[in-house]
């Protein structure tokens, strides 16, 4: 009988093959990506799968420990696969919307796009990027493009060498080429504009999309996802420092000019929400002890949820409130 960790990996490559099978499910990944552009591509999938929604991603311990928020009692756990080692191991993780305060507990810091910082992004990624232009829209899609070249140029072989069995098999060597680059810019422009709240779907249909669907094994999709993954995260945390630099410049204006304390709520920020150490799957983050009770119970499963949903068979770790 396969492991919990099995059956999660199992549900992993299901989800994968799943992803690319339509523009809009794509879609709604790289928004939810977009949102938690600090995880790797196969933990956004998972998150995905679980928890489209999901807006700031920990471990029970960052959230109770160095957040000093509580997970709410009854919060089901996103399972998240490791399969580095030998066999696939798992670690949990909670949403924020999972998580209650107390005295003195610290709120993430999640970056707004306003329009006055479309200013200085643009010249961040036009001194980043070499990439100028009179609207944001276009220069986010001509970094994209330009970074997605260059991702080419650097893994053309491992993505040339996976392509057995998708879609992509068919074609030579230059046309695999094309529909990588074509399938990732339009990706990570897609991603990059949601994040920024550009509101991508009303610049990109079904036709802008074409090129993800030869990428229709859990290999392509990987490699695939990944890319769009590695460039997200090189440009929005640029974008994320940019935006932090200007608020923390405007506030020490005001305070100078009219003697207010500078906001320090920046300072209280959440850390970098990537595991500090993998657990078994035995094993609950914090002590929290098992529950099947869920927050959403009643709510319908995600369309890529298994017909027979593995979080219903695998119980995850459920919060316990601290108080």
């Amino acid at each position: 009988m396969p492991t919990k960790a099995e059956q999660y990996a199992q549900m992993a490559d299901q989800v994968a093959r799943q992803l690319t099978g339509s523009w809009q499910e794509w879609a709604g990944f790289l928004t939810t990506a977009a949102r938690l552009y600090k995880y790797p591509f196969h933990e956004q999938m998972m998150i995905y799968a679980q928890r489209p929604d999901a807006t700031a991603c920990a471990e029970y311990d960052l959230w109770n420990n160095r957040m000093g928020r509580y997970v709410r009692r009854g919060s089901k756990g996103i399972a998240l696969v490791d399969d580095s080692g030998d066999r696939p191991r798992l670690r949990y993780v909670f949403d924020i919307s999972d998580t209650g305060t107390r005295e003195h507990s610290r709120t993430p810091w999640l970056w707004t796009m306003n329009e006055e910082h479309a200013a200085p992004v643009m010249a961040m990624l036009e001194s980043s990027y070499g990439v100028g232009g009179e609207e944001l829209p276009q220069q986010l899609a001509d970094v994209a493009a330009g970074l997605a070249e260059e991702y080419w140029t650097d893994h053309w072989q491992d993505i040339l060498y996976i392509v057995d069995g998708s879609f992509l098999e068919e074609y030579d060597e230059y046309n695999i080429e094309v529909q990588f680059k074509s399938a990732a810019t339009v990706s990570i422009t897609y991603a990059l504009m949601s994040r920024c709240g550009l509101e991508p779907e009303q610049y990109f249909g079904h036709e802008d999309f074409m090129a993800i669907f030869d990428f229709n094994t859990p290999a392509t999709v990987g490699a695939l996802g990944t890319a769009v993954s590695q460039i997200n995260q090189q440009v929005l945390r640029q974008i994320g420092v940019t935006i932090q630099n200007y608020e923390r410049a405007k506030s020490a204006e005001r305070s100078a000019t009219h003697g207010e304390q500078p906001d320090l709520h920046e300072e209280r920020r959440l850390p970098d929400p990537r595991p500090e150490a993998v657990r078994t799957a035995g094993e609950a983050p914090g002590q929290v002890r098992q529950d099947e009770e869920s927050v959403s119970e009643g709510t319908p499963a995600h369309p890529l949820q298994p017909a027979t949903d593995d979080r219903e068979a695998v119980p995850a770790p459920s919060g316990d409130r601290r108080d």
